[in-house]
């Protein structure tokens, strides 16, 4: 009888620690990441940017965010983002911008290993050293969109994606033009 009881609370207890081990996709996690590309003329857009930036994130598991069997965390991040126009037809633009983003991570994986896919959606702020031609105010709305693939090596993970970032003052000054930048996403996370 005491065997019996040893053995059940012994299995109880390893069924309970299992339970309370973070999912390896969702686990809180750092994020560094650096991205660059460009922006598109489409959406309302006129002025043509190059550039890029860094960021830094956190994450964290969300399960009031979670598709079905589909994990996700809720991401923290904060970046700082230079581009710049050539002038094509209007005086050349430079904007240096900080921004502060949440979003929710979804991820799927594909392999034993852990390499996988992502899906990121969600919204922020942004904050440019000066008004453009399609960024009329400093402070600005900034909805986002990622995907890109997931390759582990060891305990970290390396990151490789694309992002949208729409940038406008959401309608509350006209006209509102907005930016609509395209960013190939390079990242770690550990």
């Amino acid at each position: 009888m005491k065997l019996a009881l040893a053995v059940l609370v012994s299995a109880l207890s390893v069924h309970l620690a299992k339970a309370d081990d973070p999912d390896p996709l969702t686990k809180s996690s750092h994020y560094f990441m650096g991205f660059f590309g460009r922006s598109e003329l489409i959406f309302g857009s006129e002025d043509s940017r190059f550039g890029g930036g860094l960021s830094y994130a956190y994450g964290k598991p969300e399960k009031r965010f979670q598709l079905g069997h589909i994990p996700a965390q809720l991401v923290y991040e904060g970046y700082v983002d230079h581009t710049q126009s050539g002038g094509s037809g209007f005086p050349p633009n430079s904007t240096l911008a900080t921004g502060g983003l949440g979003y929710a991570r979804w991820r799927w994986p594909m392999d034993q290993q852990g390499n996988g896919v992502y899906v990121d959606l969600g919204w922020g702020m942004q904050f440019a050293n000066r008004p453009t031609l399609d960024l009329d105010t400093r402070l600005n709305s900034t909805p986002v969109l990622g995907l890109g693939g997931v390759f582990r090596d060891g305990s970290k993970e390396f990151l490789i994606g694309l992002r949208y970032l729409h940038i406008s003052n959401a309608g509350t000054n006209h006209p509102n033009f907005g930016q609509n930048e395209i960013f190939l996403t390079l990242g770690v996370r550990y």
